[in-house]
């Protein structure tokens, strides 16, 4: 936490540090599942994964997280294509990073938990440092 602290420290508002924290960009109640469809898809897996599968995904995953915010359960519907189950996939090598790097700004933005993308990043870069 102090580590995130300090990037606030160099002149950002401390009111986007506690929205970041407490997550109050996002409105309460279940998220979008179309609008997640839309940033696992085309921002997060860069419509290298059929937009079919990641729709399916986010409708199983959708039920597990009933409290999350749309950004969040878009980080977790990525997640699930990024991870290396028994063989990595080629197709998404190239865009861990960029993935990596739109969870910490959403994170900043306060659009995603840090619980959420703190998971993310870990499981990330557990598997691809």
């Amino acid at each position: 936490m102090f580590e995130y602290w300090k990037q606030f420290a160099l002149g950002l508002s401390l009111e986007r540090f506690m929205a970041a924290v407490e997550n109050q960009a996002q409105p309460a109640g279940p998220p979008d599942r179309t609008c997640a469809i839309h940033l696992a898809s085309h921002q997060l897996l860069q419509d290298r994964v059929p937009p079919s599968d990641v729709a399916s995904a986010v409708w199983q995953l959708c039920g597990l997280l009933p409290r999350a915010s749309t950004h969040d359960l878009a980080l977790v519907t990525a997640l699930y294509f990024l991870q290396a189950r028994t063989e990595p996939d080629p197709r998404l090598d190239p865009i861990r990073l960029d993935a990596r790097l739109l969870a910490q700004q959403w994170m900043t933005e306060g659009y995603a938990s840090i619980a959420v993308v703190t998971r993310f990043e870990e499981a990330l870069y557990s598997q691809f440092p």
